[in-house]
């Protein structure tokens, strides 16, 4: 069960210092999927965090809560935090980047350096040859690149180095990105993290899509829907949701819909 925490502060008003602090908890349930929803009243000076450990118990160190909730230092609590969602939704843009503009001429490298991505290139290979992957792992991809060439003559090259980024039109790097890539100004990084450092090239990495209806019911007001999503899909709650597409996706400048964003990438890595 995910157990989702918010505290709300009643700061003002005579009454505040006759109240006592109290905690609501709302148990809510969707298919698979479970939900124990904390919420602390506060209305004195202090936060009883003893009092909320007794409804969030063995959960503290992945509660979902808001991002500016400060949760006390040292206490074994911490904000549930993952990007499995937004790796899977990077994955999906690129295959409807390239299945959307069909053109084999365009240049995909992959970079893996944990190996979580091998499953897709079975998948990129039917839209370009071959496929390029940068990775530290290059055992696994090398038998997914001799797997690849005996069951579908797909070519996987695995590049030494990231000179093979120079010319590259789309890349995928779902882990977090802490270097500079050398690629082209033209070129569009789909990556499932902001990268650490700025990028020569337009990298998407926010995705957004419309949570189903009964995931919007369980998910409580006061957390971010894909935020929630995330949670649902890391915990094993909602695998179906790492099928979905996104329907807009941002660089931390500018949102892009499916469209946009396609003929973004078509103008860059399309054009003569």
């Amino acid at each position: 069960m995910l157990t989702a925490l918010t505290i709300e502060e009643h700061s003002g008003g005579l009454l505040r210092f006759l109240r006592k602090n109290r905690i609501r908890v709302d148990h809510r349930f969707c298919d698979s999927a479970s939900l124990k929803c904390v919420t602390y009243e506060h209305y004195r000076g202090r936060i009883g965090w003893n009092t909320i450990d007794r409804f969030v118990k063995a959960q503290r160190n992945r509660v979902l809560c808001p991002p500016d909730l400060a949760l006390p230092e040292n206490s074994g609590y911490k904000r549930f935090v993952s990007y499995e969602l937004s790796r899977r939704l990077c994955e999906n843009t690129a295959l409807y980047l390239l299945r959307s503009t069909d053109c084999r001429g365009v240049k995909v490298v992959l970079i893996d350096d944990s190996g979580d991505s091998v499953g897709v290139c079975e998948y990129l290979t039917d839209h370009c040859d071959p496929l390029y992957v940068i990775s530290d792992v290059t055992d696994i991809y090398a038998a997914q690149a001799e797997y690849l060439l005996n069951e579908k003559g797909a070519a996987l090259r695995i590049c030494r180095s990231k000179d093979c980024l120079c010319d590259a039109d789309l890349i995928i790097a779902p882990d977090k990105l802490t270097r500079t890539l050398p690629c082209p100004d033209g070129a569009l990084i789909l990556t499932a993290q902001p990268p650490a450092v700025p990028q020569s090239c337009l990298a998407v990495y926010d995705y957004y899509f419309d949570l189903p209806s009964k995931y919007r019911e369980l998910c409580p007001v006061f957390l971010d829907g894909m935020y929630f999503a995330s949670a649902l899909y890391a915990t094993n709650q909602a695998r179906e949701l790492g099928s979905e597409l996104f329907t807009r996706c941002g660089d931390g400048t500018v949102l892009h819909t499916r469209q946009s964003l396609l003929n973004a990438f078509k103008n860059r890595s399309l054009s003569p």
